[in-house]
C-alpha cells in the first residue's frame, strides 16, 4: 500500500515551501491541528494560522503565515494531506515511516562508492562480474550471492 498520488501531491506542494529543517514543524502543525478536532481542511489551516500567530519566535510559523498570503491552496494541500494521515491506523503508518525510511537509506547507497569491506566481501563469494556503482549495487549482489540467486 502506497501514498496516494493526490495525497502525495498535496503532502509536496505544502513542504515545498519550507526548507527542510523546518517541514517536521510545519508538517506538525497541521497534524496538530486534526488532532485537536479539525475535521475540515480550511479549519485545520486556521487552527494551525492561528497558533503560527503566537509563535513569533518560530520560523516555520513565520513561513506558515507568509504561505497564507501567498499560496492558500498549498495551505489546504497540506491539510488535505494532515487529515489523510491521522486517518490512518498506528500500524499503518508505522509501515509508510518505514517504506520512507528504506527509500532514504537506499537513495544515499546509491550516491556512496561501494565499501572496500562490500567488495572484499564479494570477492570472498566468487564473484568476478565488473566491480558494483555504489553501495546499494554491492549490496543487493551481495543478498543474490549469499542466497544463492545469482550465479557466477
Amino acid at each position: 500500500m502506497g501514498i496516494p498520488n493526490d495525497i502525495l501531491r498535496d503532502r509536496l506542494t505544502y513542504l515545498a515551501y519550507f526548507p527542510p529543517e523546518q517541514r517536521s514543524t510545519a508538517a506538525n502543525s497541521l497534524l496538530e491541528a486534526v488532532r485537536a478536532g479539525c475535521s475540515e481542511p480550511h479549519q485545520a489551516v486556521s487552527y494551525a494560522l492561528e497558533k503560527a500567530a503566537r509563535r513569533t519566535w518560530n520560523e516555520a510559523a513565520h513561513t506558515l503565515r507568509l504561505l497564507a498570503e501567498l499560496d492558500f491552496e498549498a495551505l489546504l494541500a497540506g491539510a488535505r494531506w494532515a487529515l489523510w494521515w491521522e486517518s490512518l491506523s498506528p500500524e499503518e503508518k508505522r509501515r509508510f515511516r518505514e517504506g520512507r525510511a528504506e527509500e532514504a537509506i537506499e537513495r544515499w547507497m546509491e550516491q556512496n562508492p561501494p565499501t572496500d569491506r562490500q567488495l572484499a566481501y564479494l570477492n570472498r563469494l566468487g564473484y568476478r562480474g565488473p566491480t558494483p556503482a555504489n553501495r546499494l549495487e554491492a549490496s543487493r549482489l551481495i543478498d543474490e550471492l549469499v542466497e544463492g540467486v545469482r550465479h557466477v
